[in-house]
């Protein structure tokens, strides 16, 4: 048994081989860079690390309640199923427990709310019991006050573990981390590619990576690394990048990255593409799992 220590929790106890297993999904989300390639590789890994009959991400903005969402395997849930969904998502036990608790650590439905009174939920009757889902498990994501967004595991027969708990606890920061990660890194893509930006149009090819990695927040040392050359071949670089742009510091460089417009808002409900690059725009705010 491997001993795995998490803020605010007690020390716990897992399998040296989950440990593994746990590590390869965080190994298997580096260095993804679009929203829907995050999803793809997220529902997959998870999915074979806590068996399940059906994985979800669901995003949802709490005062339009709309929602986005993708499930594993793909097209197992209809949009009708979200749409009931969406006009029953107050009464959700998992968004209520987290709304009012702050506490984004995974949770059982058994833990918040007792099998009867789950049962006679609306919410249950007209998205659950039609999969048929029984039992969830659900791991919240940091998001804004006003949004909510997390993965939940759904099983017919069995209720999750203490032990899967744990594991989804380990992997909720990593999960947020690369799910920011693919964001950031393809809004600046698409920036960069933008062909409004006719101010970094006399770069090369090698000083806009460089100002790209910049505006990411990266060090002189770690773009060195991620580049493999020297940090002051990175100074050079980003010297005759102030000359061409006519600015004198990293923040004015990067300004016409970071201040292009954001994405149009989402519709009610949108499903997110599984292809890894046509999923919908962004909500225009973080975002809750059913």
């Amino acid at each position: 048994m491997a001993r795995v220590s998490i803020v605010g929790k007690a020390t716990m106890y897992l399998p040296m081989r989950t440990v593994e297993r746990a590590i390869a999904v965080v190994a298997d989300l580096a260095d993804l860079d679009h929203p829907a390639a995050f999803t793809e590789v997220a529902l997959t890994s998870l999915a074979r690390l806590i068996g399940c009959d059906i994985l979800t991400f669901t995003e949802v903005d709490l005062p339009s309640g709309r929602i986005r969402y993708s499930d594993y395997p793909d097209g197992t849930l209809a949009v009708s199923n979200y749409q009931a969904f969406s006009e029953n998502v107050d009464q959700h036990p998992l968004l209520n427990y987290y709304r009012a608790s702050g506490d984004g650590r995974a949770v059982r439905m058994s833990d918040v709310v007792g099998r009867a009174d789950w049962h006679r939920l609306d919410i249950y009757q007209e998205c659950y019991r039609p999969r048929p889902t029984e039992h969830v498990l659900g791991v919240h994501l940091p998001s804004s006050p006003t949004s909510s967004r997390a993965f939940a595991f759904n099983r017919e027969h069995g209720d999750f573990t203490e032990s899967d708990r744990d594991v989804l606890d380990l992997l909720r920061g990593p999960l947020a981390e690369a799910l920011l990660r693919a964001r950031t890194v393809h809004r600046l893509e698409q920036r960069l590619a933008a062909p409004s930006q006719e101010r970094l149009a006399p770069l090369t090819g090698r000083e806009r990576q460089v100002l790209e990695l910049v505006a990411a927040g990266r060090t002189n040392v770690a773009i060195a690394h991620a580049l493999q050359v020297s940090p002051r071949t990175v100074a050079k670089h980003l010297e005759r990048t102030y000359r061409k742009l006519g600015v004198g510091n990293r923040a004015a460089a990067v300004a016409p990255i970071v201040h292009a417009p954001r994405s149009a808002p989402l519709e009610p409900v949108t499903r997110f593409g599984r292809a890894v690059r046509t999923a919908p725009g962004e909500l225009s705010g973080p975002s809750q799992a059913s």
